[in-house]
């Protein structure tokens, strides 16, 4: 793997790092914005709000840039270049176009910054490598957003069902969706980018799906997954990418189905775990635990985005990380050569 060449990075910071004195206890790290196509962006943001002060932004290649959050960025000094964007950060956000991930993700190792990348973390498999063995030979810390392991929701699905109280694990069904292509959400300057190839979209099964392939791996940690079968809808005006699809994985011994997709209203998050003792449901922040003894349901609040930026300012070992990234770009790589 080749890992690249690049001048020596300066000295490298932990993933929060913060001056401290006497008179004025620690103040707030500094975070740089790098890219604002992502439609994630807004998220972070609130996430990051009263945690961390937004340092600088360089908006990216991307023409759509207009779609900067003026309202949340107002007075914070916009740039022209990425490097001079990091220059008083402590720790930097890439919410920039995929297609922008392997330059800004050098700009960053350069700087030995700490760093949250959008997902994915590249189109493909290998590009997806590639710049995981730069940054990683880099020594940066390095995580991706990847929100469903922070779902308090989900943490609480992990639990049952580590503590066994599913019993063997028989089934799972998965689902990610929502009406965004119905909406129109990715015409004109919002998101337009994600249905074209040369910015990195890859379609909906793979913008969707790679967080339900990163919740299977978190769920049980060194199962291994493999996929059997793909279908994917075509996009309703036709071109590169896909409007959805459904996966078929075999999830160590246990069938895994997985659904994602931009036309489905409401859309939501889904997840059922059938096992020999109880079958658990989630419903966006809603977990039922349904047993031969009868039935119990809490609510939790939904998952959200931001919730991995709030990881990585406060507790980021729990973050998805460049090995995750990889092995969910092969996963998601395989279940579209099954539907080919």
């Amino acid at each position: 793997m080749s890992t690249g060449a690049s001048p020596a990075p300066r000295s490298r910071k932990p993933p929060v790092s913060v001056d401290r004195t006497p008179s004025e206890g620690p103040r707030r790290p500094r975070a740089a914005i790098l890219g604002t196509a992502h439609p994630h962006l807004g998220n972070h943001l609130r996430a990051l709000a009263g945690r961390a002060e937004v340092c600088a932004v360089y908006q990216g290649r991307y023409p759509a840039s207009a779609s900067l959050d003026h309202t949340r960025l107002r007075g914070v000094p916009v740039v022209t270049d990425a490097a001079s964007a990091l220059v008083h950060a402590d720790l930097a956000l890439i919410c920039s176009t995929t297609a922008e991930h392997s330059e800004l993700g050098a700009v960053v190792a350069q700087a030995g910054l700490p760093v949250l990348m959008e997902k994915p973390l590249a189109a493909d498999a290998a590009e997806a490598e590639e710049l995981a063995g730069r940054l990683t030979a880099a020594g940066i810390p390095a995580a991706m957003a990847m929100f469903l392991r922070h779902a308090p929701v989900l943490r609480r699905a992990r639990r049952l069902l580590t503590d066994g109280r599913l019993g063997r694990l028989i089934a799972c069904d998965a689902r990610f969706t929502h009406p965004g292509l119905l909406e129109r959400y990715f015409t004109g300057t919002t998101a337009a980018w994600m249905l074209s190839p040369s910015w990195g979209g890859r379609g909906a099964f793979a913008d969707l799906g790679v967080h339900l392939v990163d919740l299977l791996r978190w769920l049980r940690p060194d199962t291994p997954i493999r996929v059997r079968a793909g279908v994917l809808s075509p996009l309703p005006a036709g071109g590169a990418g896909d409007a959805g699809g459904t996966a078929l994985l075999e999830w160590g011994p246990v069938p895994a189905t997985l659904h994602t997709g931009w036309t489905s209203c409401p859309g939501g998050i889904r997840l059922v775990l059938e096992g020999t003792r109880g079958t658990l449901h989630v419903n966006g922040g809603h977990l039922v635990l349904t047993t031969a003894k009868g039935s119990f349901a809490e609510s939790h609040r939904p998952p959200a985005a931001g919730d991995a930026t709030t990881a990585f300012l406060s507790n980021p070992g729990e973050l998805a990380g460049l090995h995750d990234a990889v092995a969910c770009a092969r996963v998601l790589e395989a279940v579209g050569e099954a539907a080919a």
